[in-house]
């Protein structure tokens, strides 16, 4: 006889925390509603990572408050599955969908049989963020049933009856908060970046090489597919999940895309955003947006000394440039060259500052490796200049730019093209 599935729902609920910054509120429901879709799909078919990326259950209600914290309830039918089981795919599912935002903080998750929040997804570093390590909030529970005192218990084999405690549940301690893991790393740091990438021969090889590499970060500079979305960056790129970020460039804004491609942009990579790996900061900028914001929240980050604190170098992460080659088929912008100065101006001294850039369709670098660019992804190269100032440009290869930083925030780099050796 074939098993029997109930109608009845609530076998299962889950309550999700969701944090995200106060300027990144209006993402939390798309989330929602791409959480929504993987729970449409009831396949729980591992991919070929082994990890399930869908659930069966559906979200009944979303409460938004204030600070940005959206609660979500999820209900699943009754099943023979483990509630374990179930509970993996839910979890997997919210990091695929929150991977895709880079303004989403934090997320935790209690369930029925266990009331302590538990963080399962965390990327504090968008300046939307606060630049504030990741909050758990707490978690909210009915009232403890009244305890009628009139009626004393039954007594048990003539012994005396045990005294209740009504105070006892506002004098134990709140569950422990579990605690966010430091950015602070003992493991040499691989960082990637490139730039102007596009789908195609070339485009797809210095990606394929790129997930080879099994970086810490992957950073995609700007001018991402040349499209009217983000399809082809997120069937590649994306896949890379929590370790991808991007920058917008002018063909993913207005200035040379769509108002359709610059929200998706928006959306995806965000205005600005930082980490921070190995005593080095990396901060992302989106050079066809509000420049002067931008370099106000920035100068608020590089003042502050306690944010600072043993930070060795400052990684500026920007489409357009802050400065090229000679003869390049984009020079500086004046409006861009005016932010660059405003942010070096803010850079505390003895901190070593990097400018990693695209735009112009090369590799390039200046003769004290302060000014970089990388804008060799996929896309047709354009023309290439050198000068005793930078003496390196290559418009040959198609590749990417490789940081390796030690745990004391020693930093070396290397162009890499896309069959994994280095351009010299």
């Amino acid at each position: 006889m074939a098993d029997k599935k109930s109608l009845l729902t609530i076998v299962f609920a889950v309550t999700i925390s969701i944090i995200v910054g106060a300027a990144a509120v209006a993402y939390g429901p798309t989330l929602v509603k791409n959480i929504n879709q993987e729970s449409n799909n009831t396949n729980t078919t591992p991919n070929q990572n082994g990890n399930v990326s869908s659930f069966s259950g559906n979200i009944t209600n979303i409460t938004s408050f204030d600070n940005g914290t959206y609660v979500v309830t999820v209900q699943a039918p009754v099943s023979q599955a483990k509630d374990k089981q179930y509970q993996d795919n839910i979890v997997a599912s919210l990091k695929k969908g929150s991977g895709q935002f880079s303004n989403i903080c934090t997320i935790t998750i209690t369930t029925k049989d266990n009331a302590n929040p538990r963080l399962i997804y965390s990327k504090p570093n968008s300046i939307a963020c606060k630049h504030i390590p990741p909050v758990v909030p707490p978690v909210v529970t009915p009232p403890p049933p009244v305890v009628n005192n009139t009626v004393p218990p039954p007594v048990v084999n003539n012994t005396v009856p045990p005294v209740i405690n009504n105070t006892s549940n506002n004098t134990e301690p709140n569950p422990p908060v579990p605690t966010p893991p430091p950015q602070v790393s003992n493991q040499t740091a691989k960082i990637i970046m490139t730039g102007d990438v596009e789908s195609g021969a070339a485009g797809d090889a210095v990606f394929q090489q790129i997930k080879k590499e099994n970086a810490t970060h992957v950073v995609v500079l700007g001018d991402m597919g040349y499209s009217t979305n983000l399809k082809w960056l997120k069937s590649t790129y994306g896949t890379l999940g929590n370790k991808f970020n991007c920058v917008i460039g002018n063909h993913d804004a207005l200035e040379d895309g769509t108002a359709q491609i610059y929200a998706e942009s928006k959306a995806y990579c965000t205005e600005s955003y930082y980490f921070k790996v190995n005593h080095a900061l990396f901060i992302g900028f989106n050079t066809n947006g509000d420049l002067n914001t931008q370099a106000i929240a920035a100068g608020k980050l590089l003042s502050n000394t306690a944010f600072m604190n043993g930070t060795k170098s400052v990684h500026i992460m920007s489409h357009k440039d802050c400065a090229v080659p000679p003869n390049s088929h984009h020079p500086v912008e004046a409006t861009v060259k005016t932010f660059c100065d405003v942010i070096k101006s803010k850079i505390p001294g003895g901190v070593k500052p990097y400018y990693d850039q695209a735009h112009n369709h090369v590799m390039s670098s200046s003769a004290d490796g302060t000014y970089k660019q990388v804008g060799a992804g996929g896309k047709s190269h354009y023309v290439c200049g050198v000068s005793a100032a930078f003496p390196f440009c290559d418009n040959v290869h198609f590749g990417f730019l490789e940081y390796i930083i030690k745990p004391d925030g020693t930093t070396t780099s290397q162009f890499m093209d896309y069959n994994g050796k280095e351009i010299k």
